[in-house]
């Protein structure tokens, strides 16, 4: 049934309202991410320490790159897919598909390492002297 739904999405409905239903739910789970970072944000900023507040802000950034590399692959494999299904090859659909999630799964696995704590040489950089562990800001938090 879930079949014929989706190919009568694309077959018989105008353009216009398929692109509505299909953007819909990416529009969605877009603010949804923004919401879930400002919500963190929000939430870590309550604490009073601007040195957890600088991570949060350091950390979104990461993710939204870490999110845009893998809907390169979503982007990708559902124009393939949506021509497959014009041509009316459904098992081209399912091999596309297929293809798109395990290559998204392997970027995520190789990108993940870049997402662990950082090397002790990595505070060496200037910007983020301020994190590093025994500087002035934290010495004077202690003060406090």
């Amino acid at each position: 049934m879930g079949q014929n739904t989706n190919a009568g999405l694309f077959e018989q409905e105008a353009v216009s309202s398929a692109v509505v239903k299909l953007a819909i739910p990416t529009i969605i789970s877009s603010l949804v991410m923004v919401l879930y970072n400002l919500a963190d944000t929000y939430f870590v900023g309550m604490l009073n320490d601007p040195v957890q507040t600088a991570a949060v802000t350091l950390a979104a950034p990461m993710l939204l790159a870490f999110n845009a590399v893998n809907n390169l692959f979503g982007v990708g494999t559902s124009s393939a897919m949506s021509r497959f299904l014009g041509r009316g090859e459904t098992e081209a659909v399912k091999d596309c598909s297929a293809f798109g999630f395990y290559c998204a799964l392997f970027c995520g696995i190789i990108m993940s390492p870049f997402y662990f704590p950082p090397l002790p040489g990595f505070f060496k950089i200037r910007f983020l002297r301020c994190l590093e562990p025994g500087n002035r800001m934290q010495r004077q938090r202690q003060d406090i």
